[in-house]
This record gives C-alpha cells, structure tokens and sequence, in this order.
C-alpha cells in the first residue's frame, strides 16, 4: 500500500533513457498503476548534473543499463559523487543475474527488466519509502549531535564544576570549571586516573556511602585538594545518573561549587561586626572619660586662680595643657565612631599642625625631624575630624617606622586623579624607616593586619583607607627595605579632592620649615 505522502504530490522522476518511446511508454505504465508522477529524461552525463543541479531536485532515478554514450552504472557513480541518498532503481532489457548483482552492489537499490515492469511500481514505493525513513533517521541523528554538543557547549560553559565518576570512584570526565577549580587546566584531569576521595576524602566517603544506600545526599561543605597543594572550600553535590543500570555500569554526577568569595564575604561581615564594636566601645569609654574631665578642668582652673609659688605655676600650666591633650583625644575618639553629618572648607595645613602639636612629646623624645613642604591652597571641602585622624595614623606610622633621630616629610602639592577627573591636594608622608617588607606591602590596607606584632590593632591604615574612599580620594603607598647598606623608608601619599563645594583656586605658594 501506498503512504499518504506519495499520494499528496507527484513524483519527480529523473529518467536515464536515449528512447523517446520507451520513456513514453514507462511514463503511461505508472500513470495507469496510480502513481502522480512528473518525469524528466536525460541521456547524458551533463544533462543529469544540469538536472541534478536543478531548482526541484528529483525523487527517484531510473535509469537504463545501456545508452550510447551514457549508461546506468556511469548515472550510478555521479549520483555518488554528488553525495544525493535518492533511490536509484536500474532498467534494462534482457539481462544476466550477474550483472544485475554487480549493479547492486555497486549502489543500484533495485534492478527491474522492461519486460517484467510489473515489478516497478512496487519497487518504486518500497525505496521511496525507505529513502524516507532514511532521511528522519538521518534528520534524527543530526538533532541529536546538535544536541548533545549545545548540552556539552553548556557543561563547559557552566561556572560550577562537574565531574563524572564510575562506581569505582575513579574520574571519567571533569568540565573546565573543576580543572580551573581544582588546578588541573594545563595538566590533564583524566590522564591520572584520579579518585573522587584524591579531589575530596569527604566526597569519597559521600560516594561509597551512595553506593551502599543509593539514598540522595544533602549537599555539603566540605575542602578539595588543588593540585599545588592547598585547599579549596566549596559546597559539594553528589547524585546517581542511572539507578536502574547494573552496579557496574552505575554513573556519579558530582557538582562543585566555589565558596572561596562566599568564605571571605563572611570574613569580611565578621570583621566589621568587630570594628563596629569596638567603636560602641571606644565611643562609651571617651564619652564616660569627659565628665572626670571637665570635672578635672575646672578643679585646675578653680587653682589657677590661688596665689601659688612660681614653681607650682608652672607645673599647673604643664597640667593644663596636657589636660588639653587627653580631652583632645577623647573628642577625636568620637568622631571616630560619630563622624560629622556635614562637611566644611577645612584647612589642611592647620590640621596637620594639630596633628603635630598631638604627637609632639613623641617626636621630641625620639629626636625626630620633621620637615614640611607645603605648596598647595590647603582648603578643601571635607570633614576635619576624619581627615585629621587620616594624619594621625600616617604620621604616627612613621613616627614607629624611624629610628631615633630620623626624618619624617611633609609635603602638600596639588594633583590630579586622572582616573576620575579629579582636581584635588596630595599630601605625602614619607620617612626614611625601615620600610615595609614586600609580601606585606598589600595587605596594609586590610583591617587587623599589622606589621608592629602585638603592639598594633591593625586598624588604622584600614580606618584611613574607609575614609580616603569616603572622600572620593585614595592612598598609595610604596616602600624600600635597604639592602647591603642602601637607602630604605617608606612613603604614603593620601590624595584629597577639592570638593564641589570648594571655593579655592589652586595655587603654588612654596614654603619650607622644619621642627
């Protein structure tokens, strides 16, 4: 029987034939058996290419054995050469068995004598049919390569790592994600036969535990093994891919997940979580210290007011003035935790020398020299209590960074964030100490890193870097260790905008002083 295709439009037949009349006589033949058939006759090799190159390429072929100067097996052999899967049935008179097996060997799907064309019409719809076939099973392949190489396009793309396990727990297949994660990309995840337990002792436990239950495990954290050595911490998947299939044949999908950035987001929560306690803190204890203070201020001043010997004058001035310090001190303690809601034109020049009239008995017992080189306006538009603990921090570094009898630089000149846009003031503190050693020189910045061992907290480089970026400004450090008697020190350069709301010109004023 016939299928509905064949009988919902004609069949082009592309005829192979030199006679006109038995070609006449075929077409009426298949007519008269039922088929719509529409046929185009060829007797040469390049008019079968012309009609092969055609706009409507043919159905079927037939095509007789003997032409003069064509023939079917040289049909056959082109039809190859184009690469066409078109069912090619061959025609002839009286023939040999012989022959007729050398065509189908040759590629011919049928052979039919004219004189039994009674077998025709069958042979025509058993290979139209089957070239039917053949092509959805072909179209069904070709999807399913498509497919499976856009699944394995996205395996490789994914950013979480897979691997694929046999039951013995040996490693079949690792996408790039889990060689990058696992440091295996330019070393061959496979060629080593690596186990599941080699890239995580917890992920082999969790295998032979599947295998033994077949029940679905949570997700876990757990720590893989790079292959330089370190660790990795990540959140590990592991599932049966074929249940049903023979232990032996059972596959493992196990999915990694990178939790480095995730470990130290939290690091970073708990950091701040400790500075914003310790600030409660360092907040309670100068708010409770004011009041003996004032107290204190007043009893000086009640006894400033006595007639007392010119030695006791003195001394009670010297107590006046570090009174003075201390309440100082409290009141930046504050600020460090309450910073300002409002900023102001500020003079940095005069914060500096607050900053140095604050560290000043430092200075004077350690012998320190400091000289200054201002050569900017120093009005920017900012706050003044954080940008003078900016100051105390830089410049108190320095102050542990020299030896006794050092230098400490201060210099203002202005600058230019090129990165932004930025006009503004640099303000440099450069020191001729001993420099910062080079695998600590990146991680100043980072809060509770110190370089000073129990004596520092850790937080004044990372409070004034906050506060830099508060300001839309930066802070560069670079530093030198001398080597075989050579120069060392270290110099921080906090670069401040103006501000919108400046109202200074730049200017080059150049002075030079030392104390």
């Amino acid at each position: 029987m016939r299928s509905a295709n064949l009988e919902s439009s004609p069949i082009r037949i592309l005829l192979v034939e030199d006679n006109a009349d038995d070609a006449l006589l075929l077409e009426r033949h298949l007519k008269r058996n039922g088929l719509t058939i529409e046929i185009a006759r060829v007797e040469t090799s390049e008019e079968m290419q012309n009609a092969l190159d055609g706009p409507a390429s043919p159905d079927l072929i037939l095509a007789d054995y003997n032409l003069p100067t064509f023939s079917g097996p040289a049909a056959l052999q082109l039809l190859k050469r184009w690469g066409l899967d078109l069912p090619f049935i061959m025609l002839s008179g009286a023939v040999s068995e012989e022959i007729a097996v050398s065509s189908m060997r040759a590629g011919a799907h049928d052979y039919v004598t004219k004189q039994n064309l009674s077998r025709l019409v069958p042979a025509i719809e058993r290979e139209l049919q089957d070239a039917s076939t053949r092509r959805n099973r072909i179209a069904a392949e070709r999807a399913l390569r498509e497919s499976e190489a856009r699944f394995h396009s996205l395996i490789e793309a994914m950013p979480m790592g897979l691997l694929i396990a046999d039951e013995a727990g040996h490693i079949t297949y690792a996408n790039r994600a889990a060689e990058r994660l696992l440091g295996y990309v330019d070393n061959g995840f496979l060629s080593d036969s690596i186990s599941l337990a080699a890239v995580c002792p917890a992920l082999g436990e969790a295998h032979t535990a599947l295998i033994n239950n077949s029940f679905l495990t949570a997700p876990f954290e757990s720590v893989c093994m790079h292959l330089d050595g370190g660790s990795v911490e990540a959140l590990i998947g592991i599932v049966v891919l074929n249940s049903e299939a023979p232990s032996a044949e059972r596959r493992f999908a196990v999915f990694i997940a990178d939790l480095t950035l995730q470990k130290k987001s939290e690091e970073v929560l708990r950091r701040t979580e400790k500075l914003a306690i310790v600030g409660r803190l360092a907040a309670s204890i100068a708010h409770e210290i004011n009041n003996p203070l004032e107290a204190i201020y007043n009893c000086l001043y009640l006894l400033s007011q006595t007639n007392l010997p010119e030695d006791a004058t003195s001394y009670l001035a010297l107590a006046q003035r570090e009174l003075e310090r201390v309440t100082q001190i409290t009141v930046q303690t504050l600020r460090y935790y309450r910073s300002s809601t409002s900023r102001a034109n500020t003079d940095v020049h005069e914060l500096i020398a607050t900053v140095l009239s604050l560290l000043e008995p430092r200075l004077r017992h350690l012998n320190i020299k400091v000289v200054r080189r201002f050569r900017a306006d120093p009005l920017v538009f900012a706050h003044d209590g954080e940008i003078r603990q900016v100051l105390v921090n830089l410049i108190g570094n320095a102050i542990d960074a020299v030896p006794e009898g050092g230098c400490i630089m201060l210099r203002t000149s202005t600058a230019r964030d090129w990165k932004h846009g930025q006009q503004g003031i640099a303000i440099t503190v450069a020191d001729n100490g001993v420099g910062v050693d080079p695998a600590a020189r990146h991680r100043v910045f980072e809060p509770f890193f110190s370089t000073k061992g129990d004596t520092g907290t850790g937080l004044g480089l990372w409070v004034s870097h906050e506060i830099a970026m508060k300001h839309r400004g930066n802070i560069r450090l670079r530093s030198r260790q001398g080597e075989s008697g050579g120069s060392s020190g270290t110099v921080f350069r906090f670069f401040l905008p103006l501000g919108e709301n400046s109202q200074t010109e730049i200017a080059e004023p150049a002075t030079a002083t030392s104390q």
